[in-house]
């Protein structure tokens, strides 16, 4: 049986050798990136980064999320599941667990430990993700033979990329400054990656001010510094150039770096020693990195996407795309190496700002909706609390005491989505029923529909207006199904891919299928998509 088992891995081997592959596949995932960025800053980009990316890779310019709500769980599950909310399960970052009658975070798991920090920020795993990813599929194919690494700032945008059979994900320890991960993955830190916190690369980043990088005569593209569509850092009086990070970093943390363009530089750091370490990209079985720049997310939260502090960002984060691909080249060979770059999500322009500049836009605020909802519903039904709870922008019912009053859910359901539909900014409200069943194939109820899980998601979905948010007046956020949220970058480069640029409409979900077939393995379980036609060289 032993020898049996032997022939059987040797011959196993020989066929994945017959598979021309790239040694290594890269997911560059830039979280919150409006697709037109690449356009909007391309003067003051450098040649080696996003224009090396664009002049020598494929374009498709017209990718697109197929579903609501688009946020950085979902964005990154989508990417590398191939499969959408209503498959995989992560419908949100954090939703209400029906059974538990409590909020679930996304990858949180309260059966782990933190390895690399004496603290709770390492509880996570990929168990409330129910689909395998391209990577998954690619250690099964291997027999474990390639390593599957997942490197971020936000630990969902580690771990869920990494999937669940991953080697390590790390994410950033806000306390500490260290990246840490959680005894799903093994019981320590490897060795490399306690050497890389060792060297206080963190620490190091944050010693220096947050000045512009260019002239700033050269930030046109975004309005002027100190507006009042941003939010200050805590402890500063003014949201202005320069931040003077050492004497912030009192007040707000290690974790102040998230909210810089540093903390892009220190996830370049960690993903270049991460394929130093595990020596990704070294041998015949093909490896995958999964990549995720968070600090674009927090940046545009607090700043909004027309600011300075936005633009820099991604001005330096050119600058780390380009170190990252010369790193490549030198160490593993461009011919060698696959990536991508895409993003989780967009972002919706300031509300405030748009509405100072006369464009339709405003700000649900969802309280007193909720609590005459709850008073309607009383009125018709009787006393009771008719409402468990409100988040992102869905009603979940009390369902015991629907069926305990002999009621009709659709009717109750029915009931509240017509009541909400007289407040300001909601343009619809659909019931949990109708997306079960009904089958809608284009606009805002597909997307819907695909972002509906029957088990996690409300009773009531709520789509606001456009421009429409739930959020701060200043900053800005993302969710919707409207183009500047769903409208992403999608790059291809490296490996055999052929330069050129394609505007043919696709899904975000096609990524992993993608993927799967150029390595000629089977695609993730949830994925049910078409393959992106990539040209590639003999």
């Amino acid at each position: 049986m032993r020898l049996f088992t032997v022939l059987f891995l040797s011959l196993h081997i020989s066929l994945i050798a017959q598979v021309e592959q790239p040694k290594l596949v890269v997911g560059l995932v830039v979280d919150q990136m409006r697709f037109d960025y690449i356009n909007r800053y391309w003067d003051e980009f450098s040649e080696g980064g996003f224009k090396r990316l664009v002049s020598e890779g494929y374009n498709c310019n017209n990718t697109n999320y197929n579903y609501i709500p688009t946020y950085t769980g979902p964005g990154h599950a989508s990417i590398y599941t191939g499969a959408t909310p209503s498959s995989h399960g992560i419908i949100a970052n954090t939703w209400y667990d029906k059974n538990t009658e409590e909020y679930s975070y996304c990858v949180s798991d309260a059966e782990m430990k933190t390895i690399g920090a004496d603290n709770e920020s390492g509880m996570m795993s990929p168990s409330k993700m129910l689909n395998t990813t391209f990577g998954d599929e690619l250690r099964l194919f291997t027999m474990n033979k390639s390593k599957v690494i997942g490197v971020a700032l936000k630990d969902r945008s580690a771990v869920l990329p990494a999937g669940h059979m991953g080697d390590f994900a790390f994410w950033l320890d806000s306390e500490t400054g260290d990246f840490v991960s959680s005894s799903y993955y093994g019981l320590r830190l490897p060795k490399w990656a306690q050497k890389f916190n060792k060297n206080n690369h963190c620490e190091a980043y944050l010693s220096e001010k947050w000045e512009l990088l260019l002239n700033s005569k050269l930030y046109d593209e975004s309005l002027v510094d100190n507006s009042v569509y941003e939010e200050a850092f805590n402890g500063e009086k003014y949201p202005k150039f320069p931040h003077d990070l050492p004497s912030l970093v009192a007040l707000n943390g290690k974790g102040l770096i998230k909210s810089t363009p540093f903390g892009n530089s220190l996830t370049t750091d960690m993903a270049i020693a991460a394929i130093e370490g595990e020596r990704l990209g070294q041998d015949e079985f093909t490896d995958v990195l999964a990549v995720s720049f968070s600090s674009t997310d927090y940046v545009g939260h607090q700043f909004g996407a027309d600011s300075k502090e936005t633009q820099d960002t991604y001005l330096r984060l050119d600058r780390d795309i380009e170190t990252f691909l010369t790193y490549l080249d030198e160490n593993i060979g461009k011919e060698n190496v696959l990536v991508f770059l895409t993003a989780d999500h967009g972002a919706v322009r300031t509300p405030s700002y748009l509405k100072d500049r006369n464009v339709p836009a405003g700000y649900f605020e969802a309280e007193e909706p909720i609590k005459e909802l709850k008073q309607f519903l009383q009125n018709i039904y009787g006393f009771g609390d008719w409402v468990k709870t409100y988040g992102n922008a869905q009603i979940f019912l009390n369902r015991e005491l629907i069926f305990e009053k002999y009621l009709s859910l659709e009717e109750v359901q029915q009931q509240a989505a017509d009541f909400m539909l007289r407040y300001d900014g909601v343009q619809k409200a659909v019931c949990g029923r109708t997306l079960e069943n009904s089958e809608f194939t284009s606009g805002s109820l597909a997307s819907l529909q695909k972002g509906y899980n029957q088990k996690r998601s409300g009773d009531v979905l709520l789509v606001l207006d456009p421009a429409w948010i739930e959020y701060s007046h200043t900053g800005t956020t993302h969710g919707s199904g409207y183009t500047y949220d769903q409208h992403v970058p999608l790059i291809w480069y490296g490996w055999k891919v052929q330069a050129g640029k394609s505007s043919e409409k696709f899904a975000i979900t096609e990524i992993a299928s993608t993927i799967s077939s150029l390595l000629g393995i089977s695609f993730p379980n949830g994925s049910k998509t078409k393959v992106i036609p990539i040209p590639l060289s003999e």
